[in-house]
């Protein structure tokens, strides 16, 4: 059903009148695709801020008014993979990982997801966003502490998209599940795993191999529209601390739907900090 407002689809974010952090989406006027008031909208920290104040008069579009058709999304070009994947003695997330894995280990994950390197950050990493058809939607980019493997977020969040450091002009995001063109390597038999951090699911990778791990990139990124090329094989998800109620309640619409999908309540039973996954757990 289409509404008069909507949440904007694009990765632009502004600061949230609730926390001050820039983690908030506007939303926009359909028909004109231009921006409501600046505190109407949605923050993306939904376990630690969760502000979110919607538009009044937000009703379904009749027929007889203008639809705005969905874009088609913008694909980097394949080149990108190779130009990228080097300086990794410079990487600081692949820096960490050597801390606790074997070096052919590390080179075959590094293969396995293509992970890049980019100098936007000294020593930053780029996981990229490669559908099961092997189309390349984003390059996520961020910076990690070599020692620790936690992101850098002070004095401010480092993270940004290759489409941005690249400055491509009207490029249209529409992210896929993080490692799923690794699907073509497994039969519909395996078990796929699905977390929310690329960092984690590439941990994951490591220590479990013989699952298909995934990783949503953010807690609101858990869509059926993800999901939809792993229909049919048995999912498993694995919420971070403090998110198993919503991931539950998004699991319960998918095997509605006819998928089969179970969340996990392995995190959420442990006494570790709000935040911690898996990697945090086993590491």
């Amino acid at each position: 059903m289409n509404f008069k407002y909507k949440l904007d689809p694009t990765s632009k974010k502004f600061y949230c009148p609730a926390c001050g952090k820039k983690s908030f989406v506007c939303y926009i006027e359909v028909a004109t695709n231009k921006y409501l008031e600046s505190t109407i909208g949605r923050c993306d920290r939904e376990s630690k801020c969760a502000y979110h104040k919607t538009p009044k008069g937000n009703l379904p579009i009749s027929s007889t008014c203008f639809i705005q058709q969905p874009k088609t999304p913008t694909y980097h070009t394949d080149d990108v993979i190779g130009y990228y994947g080097r300086d990794y003695n410079n990487n600081k997330f692949v820096s960490y990982l050597k801390q606790h894995f074997a070096p052919r280990d590390i080179k075959s994950v590094i293969q396995k997801y293509f992970i890049g390197t980019s100098s936007h950050w000294k020593g930053a990493t780029v996981f990229w966003q490669i559908d099961h058809k092997m189309n390349v939607h984003a390059g996520k980019v961020m910076l990690y502490n070599p020692f620790t493997g936690n992101r850098v977020k002070k004095p401010f969040n480092h993270i940004n998209w290759m489409h941005r450091v690249l400055q491509i002009n009207n490029f249209v995001l529409q992210q896929c599940l993080f490692g799923i063109h690794n699907l073509c390597d497994f039969d519909s038999d395996s078990t796929v795993c699905i977390v929310e951090s690329e960092k984690t699911a590439i941990v994951m990778s490591l220590l479990y191999p013989q699952f298909l791990w995934l990783a949503t990139g953010s807690k609101s990124n858990l869509k059926l529209d993800l999901l939809q090329p792993l229909k049919g094989y048995k999912i498993i998800v694995y919420p971070d601390k403090l998110e198993y109620n919503d991931w539950k309640i998004k699991v319960q619409n998918f095997k509605n739907l006819g998928y089969n999908i179970i969340c996990s309540y392995f995190v959420e039973k442990l006494s570790v900090c709000e935040g911690a996954d898996l990697a945090d757990v086993l590491i």
